[in-house]
């Protein structure tokens, strides 16, 4: 049970709080220590398997365990802090690397002195184990690992030729390949831990993984409650840059109020998912700093076209002009988010504006567009929520209000991370709220996401054959003009089906507290730099 002080309990009194809202406050965890940095965030990790994770919490959660081939860069940020560049790649496990004329053939020679928590040394061998792994079990990772191109899998052989060098082979060249390699599914795991506790299975998830980590990189996972916290604590054994912070604390809290106060207390020193109008309450504080981050992620509502009453198309027009965009961005988003529509985000290279705009809030064409379907009203509706996103929640209630007028009968589903991730990877639902975007920042591997036919990664389940040869004709082209044709092309086609709905390009916001001196935004975010 916690014990608030007086002066904590007048500091609720000054910013409004209920009683609820007092009782919501978490107990610290045992584990915790006083000097720890403490990281707060809304939604927990459904896996810290890097073969099997999909979503942003467990990536941005589980990446900071392992050693990868390679990294990405940093660069300048706002307000003295720094950000990813994910444009730019440098060596991690990876001591150099060449690639062949002909774009097929990576050889690595790998640095010495990595060891995983085990004491095993972390050489070739155990990078081929990593990667075919990945391969074998054919979860989310292998997406990333393979830049998108799964049938057939763009990577024919992973091998070993001695201890500190790799040589992976491609059926064909792709430039993104070192980009893939620097996400979390590249990360190198321990295969004697993971064949000790139930090897590798095709296409099946790994239990013990799902929960545990067999650590070769900066931090080790020293204390861990699924859904609600893990205590991180810096590898001594770590052969690369040691961390800023020798302890994390991370919590995650789906309370909204409870995230605010222990933001607004100085009790999280970082919080990620707060909601954009409690970060406005934030904005003139003097003990914290509220930032706002450009990236590619979409706040959006999944309609899989394969589903009644999404496999018809006037149906998904219909929703689609039935939507408040502005009123979400303005009173949800509170000014954090950026209107468009199309399969480019704004943020990525070859978003074309003029191609993108946002699709006109119409209800008496809503209406029109339902009679032209064809379709029986009412409509009955079940839209899957991710426990702890709030700005998802109050998207959905903003739906459901509105097409009642229409007919159609929105009931919302919150479930938690795992169960989420089940039921959304497994195409088990017949729509979802989702904040997504890719893990290799660049279009051809996003479409994957939303575009491409037959890929168990495609949630929305569209499928154009004509698409699916132009993205192919993409992946073929250099020229930068002709890669621009193409994406307009695609972005014409892939608008006139409707395929989903798109609220808003997300700004995410973090809040620090004064105590944070170095800070390092990702959108998949790295911990490594953090410090107070």
């Amino acid at each position: 049970m916690s014990v608030l002080s007086p002066l904590s309990r007048g500091m609720l009194r000054a910013v409004g709080f209920s009683a609820l809202a007092i009782a919501a406050v978490q107990a610290t965890p045992a584990w915790a220590q006083s000097g720890d940095l403490v990281v707060n965030s809304a939604t927990a990790p459904s896996s810290l398997d890097p073969a099997w994770a999909c979503g942003l919490p467990e990536i941005s959660f589980l990446q900071n365990f392992y050693v990868r081939l390679v990294q990405y860069g940093v660069k300048d940020g706002p307000e003295g802090t720094k950000v990813v560049d994910y444009g730019t790649i440098e060596p991690y496990l990876a001591d150099s690397w060449t690639v062949s004329e002909d774009g097929k053939v990576y050889t690595f020679k790998l640095k010495d002195g990595f060891k995983f928590q085990s004491g095993a040394p972390i050489d070739a061998a155990a990078v081929k184990y990593s990667f075919d792994r990945v391969l074998k079990m054919a979860g989310c990772g292998r997406f990333f690992l393979t830049d998108g191109f799964i049938d057939p899998v763009i990577i024919d052989s992973v091998e070993a030729p001695d201890a500190s060098t790799v040589v992976i082979t491609l059926n064909r060249p792709n430039a993104n390949m070192l980009v893939d390699w620097a996400t979390h599914a590249g990360s190198i795991v321990d295969p004697a831990v993971v064949e000790a506790n139930g090897g590798v299975v095709e296409g099946q998830p790994n239990q013990f993984m799902s929960s545990n980590v067999t650590a070769s990189g900066p931090f080790l996972l020293e204390a861990y409650t699924p859904n609600q916290s893990a205590r991180m604590v810096a590898n001594p054994a770590f052969a690369g840059e040691a961390p800023a912070s020798s302890a994390i604390q991370v919590n995650w809290i789906a309370a909204a109020p409870t995230l605010l106060l222990q933001a607004r207390t100085g009790q999280a020193d970082i919080t990620f998912g707060i909601s954009k109008q409690a970060a406005t309450t934030l904005k003139d504080s003097q003990d914290v700093r509220v930032l706002a981050y450009t990236n590619p992620f979409v706040q959006q509502m999944m309609l899989p076209n394969s589903k009644a009453p999404w496999d018809n198309p006037k149906v998904r027009e219909a929703v689609a002009h039935a939507v408040p965009y502005q009123q979400i961005v303005d009173r949800i988003a509170y000014g954090y988010g950026t209107l468009y529509y199309g399969p480019i985000p704004p943020s990525l290279p070859g978003f074309n504006a003029d191609l993108s705009k946002p699709v006109e809030f119409d209800l008496d064409k809503a209406k029109a567009l339902l009679a032209e379907s064809g379709v029986t009203l009412p409509i009955e509706v079940e839209v899957l929520v991710q426990e702890g996103d709030a700005t998802q929640q109050q998207i959905a209630t903003v739906l459901q209000s509105t097409w009642a007028d229409l007919g159609i009968n929105l009931k919302i589903r919150v479930a938690p991370g795992a169960e989420y991730q089940d039921l959304t990877q497994g195409h088990k639902v017949q729509s979802l709220m989702r904040l997504d975007g890719p893990g290799v920042f660049e279009a051809g591997y996003y479409f994957g996401y939303d575009v491409m036919c037959n890929n168990p990664n495609n949630l929305t389940e569209y499928c154009d054959p004509a698409v699916d040869g132009l993205v192919n004709k993409l992946r073929a082209t250099a020229d930068a003009t002709e890669r621009q044709a193409i994406l307009d092309e695609i972005t014409t086609k892939w608008r006139a089906a409707y395929p989903k709905l798109q609220f808003f390009e997300d700004q995410p916001v973090v809040v620090l507290s004064k105590a944070v001196t170095d800070f390092t935004f990702a959108p998949l975010p790295d911990y490594r730099t953090w410090r107070k």
